[in-house]
């Protein structure tokens, strides 16, 4: 796993509130202990416990801000889980530069 995958999956698992960055999981401690295949059984594990909490939130009240919350980290984890297993966007931001489509 590349540092810029690294990179950007943490950009993904990091929230900013009141100013102020909060990270959902810290993949570079992680990684100082952890292989990536451990790392993302555990986002697994976080994104059913996500989707649990959101299938309780939706059925004891459909407005409470905190579905949406929870929608948010879910999508996130998500794409942590998905630039680790195959960094599948970066390579796609890289195809795309030489390509002339980002700048």
């Amino acid at each position: 796993m590349t540092t810029e995958m690294i990179q950007t999956a943490q950009d993904y698992l990091t929230i900013k509130e009141n100013g102020k960055n909060r990270k959902i999981v810290d993949i570079d401690r992680l990684l100082r202990n952890h292989p990536s295949k451990e790392i993302i059984d555990f986002l697994k594990t976080i994104l059913k416990e996500k989707q649990i909490a959101l299938k309780d939130f939706i059925l004891a009240d459909k407005t409470k801000k905190e579905i949406d919350e929870t929608v948010a980290v879910m999508f996130r984890v998500t794409m942590a889980i998905k630039i680790i297993e195959n960094g599948k966007e970066v390579r796609d931001v890289d195809r795309e530069k030489s390509q002339g489509f980002v700048e």
